[in-house]
């Protein structure tokens, strides 16, 4: 084998062990995170510089920095130390409900055990016990899931099903309950 064809063929093998250092790295590290102000205490959403951070990681010197955070402008100018939970766990980090919220969890409605949840069926949700208003799992935005964790109960699918089809189409719902409380004539 010529040596330029070798050259050429091991400068494209080192391009692609690069490129995928680069890409895992953006990977890990995009999206919007949940994490605690180290200066406040309070939850904050943040977004990592995904793009500084693939750079970093092929320069090897893993370097994290904040693109955007809901406590700026105000402290724009902070050590962004908050960074670091994120470094060490990633996945952490993201705004979703934990895994295993739902186990072992009564339904605030129905009383019975929220079941096992499977990716593909429909999903348990979040009621609000005043407004009765009814929050999917997947519609959860990052800065509100800390104050919804706080403020909401769980709720088994069946019954985030009836509460959402009750709310959109109360033109088209009968409360027996309520007719059965009713004065009969």
């Amino acid at each position: 084998m010529p040596a330029p064809l070798f050259l050429l063929i091991l400068f494209i093998i080192v391009l692609i062990v690069y490129a995928g250092i680069a890409s895992a790295a953006w990977f890990r590290m995009r999206g919007t995170r949940v994490v605690v102000c180290p200066e406040s205490g309070q939850p904050a959403t943040v977004e990592v510089d995904a793009a500084h951070a693939a750079v970093s990681a092929i320069l090897e010197r893993s370097d994290l920095r904040l693109k955007a955070c809901s406590r700026w402008p105000e402290r724009e100018r902070c050590k962004q130390t908050c960074v670091q939970p994120v470094a060490i766990a990633p996945h952490r980090t993201r705004p979703r409900l934990p895994e295993h919220f739902f186990d072992g969890k009564e339904c605030a409605l129905c009383h019975r055990a929220i079941s096992e949840v499977h990716s593909g069926e429909e999903q348990p949700g979040l009621l609000n016990p005043i407004s009765r208003d009814v929050v999917g799992r997947e519609t959860i935005r990052a800065q509100e899931l800390p104050r919804l964790l706080r403020t909401h109960a769980p709720i088994c699918s069946n019954c985030r099903i009836v509460e959402t089809f009750c709310r959109e189409h109360a033109h088209l719902v009968v409360d027996r309950h309520r007719l059965l409380r009713w004065p009969r004539q």
